[in-house]
């Protein structure tokens, strides 16, 4: 469940109904074959977390020191552009719920703040049991939230399917997808450290067996929300002359209002508490694992001493920091800084899916936990249509 409060975030809540909402079901299929070519590049993060007790952090540093350049520079995003982004989103949904009259920028900041202070003062793993519990609550919603909105399908005359036409702005919404969906390709090295850290707490009762099990149910249940997304954003939205909102408060009003018109208005308290929830532990457990896992990489860069104390409140304050500069001075539209943010994490994509099959390929490695043929094939594929998008990616923003 935590795995999949992390996973559904921006990529669910916003380009999920978005995609939905504008072109029907016409790009569920996309949804589905991201989800699917990047599996690969997260499942060897967790063959090789349970292979060897490290994160791919190690690994990286094993391959070569341009592995570990290229893994900095996705924490550099993800620290500072990617966490900005889930945070203006989770304030949006919480001015929507609480009615304040500030800026989501100016929310956004307040919410940053307070989750650092949560987590120097270690009380993260008390908030994690009650975000576990209201992460089911939000699946079971989605659930039936579907189920009744499956008769609004094609009512009234309304077509399922968008007419496609490949322009500007269907091409960045392809990319932004393709970048978060169901997360950036760094989260593999989140994915490996969580792996190391549930290990060691619990090394009875959570083997390698436990692990893949708990990945491939957190991974795929991402997924079938997605898709639960998507087709509510058909139902509701699709061809009803509404459109997904470009301001974080107007488009938690609009998300929120795909479960009151199903499923009832009693549902708001329950679907925007556990909404919120959701967005949360996805803000907040980035602003937790990325000063670690920058304090660790930063250290096996500069040949810092293991034994030496952590740095995570220094790292976790020069987070803090780029993210206020971020939402103050950086941030001139909120649909155009979510593109961006999603765009960007696409770029490492083909990399991290060659550098985690080396990691996981290596002689160090033993037998039992070395890939398959399909599945290395698979991850091959992956990294080729990844690159083809990178590619993409940088024609638009260059060429076009």
């Amino acid at each position: 469940m935590m795995l999949a409060a992390v996973g559904v975030g921006v990529s669910h809540l916003v380009y999920s109904t978005q995609a939905g909402a504008d072109y029907g079901l016409s790009l569920l299929w996309l949804i589905i074959a991201v989800t699917l070519i990047k599996y690969p590049a997260f499942r060897f993060a967790v063959d090789y977390a349970n292979a060897t007790g490290e994160s791919l952090v190690r690994a990286y540093g094993e391959i070569s020191k341009l592995a570990l350049v290229w893994l900095m520079a996705g924490f550099v995003v993800d620290t500072f552009i990617a966490t900005s982004a889930v945070a203006l989103v989770t304030a949006g949904l919480f001015i929507n719920i609480f009615d304040v009259s500030y800026s989501a920028p100016h929310v956004a900041i307040m919410i940053t703040l307070i989750s650092a202070v949560i987590l120097m003062n270690g009380q993260y793993s008390k908030a994690e049991n009650i975000v576990r519990f209201l992460v089911a609550i939000f699946s079971l919603l989605t659930l039936v939230a579907l189920v009744f909105a499956f008769p609004s399908l094609g009512s009234d005359g309304r077509s399922v399917f968008a007419d496609i036409d490949m322009n500007m702005e269907l091409s960045l919404f392809v990319i932004a997808v393709a970048g978060w969906m169901p997360m950036p390709t760094n989260g593999a090295v989140l994915f490996s450290k969580w792996v190391c850290e549930k290990r060691k707490l619990n090394a009875d009762e959570f083997n390698a067996e436990t692990a893949v099990r708990d990945f491939k149910i957190g991974y795929f249940l991402t997924l079938f929300l997605a898709i639960c997304f998507v087709i509510l954003g058909t139902a509701v939205l699709f061809e009803t002359g509404r459109s997904v909102p470009v301001t974080p408060p107007e488009f938690a009003s609009e998300l929120f209002s795909v479960f009151t018109e199903t499923i009832g208005d009693w549902s708001y308290p329950i679907i925007a508490s556990a909404g919120l929830a959701v967005m949360w532990s996805t803000l907040i457990a980035l602003m937790d694992v990325m000063p670690r896992l920058t304090d660790r990489l930063s250290g096996i860069m500069t040949g810092r001493a293991k034994d030496l104390p952590d740095r995570y409140k220094l790292f976790s304050a020069i987070q803090v920091i780029g993210i206020i500069v971020i939402l103050l001075f950086l941030l001139s539209s909120f649909k155009a800084f979510l593109y961006f943010a999603t765009s960007v994490g696409l770029i490492a994509a083909p990399t991290i899916g060659y550098y985690n099959y080396k990691a996981i390929t290596s002689p160090k490695i033993p037998q039992k936990y070395r890939p398959k043929t399909s599945l290395v094939i698979w991850n091959w594929s992956c990294i080729v249509i990844m690159t083809v998008f990178a590619i993409g990616f940088v024609y638009t923003r260059i060429v076009m």
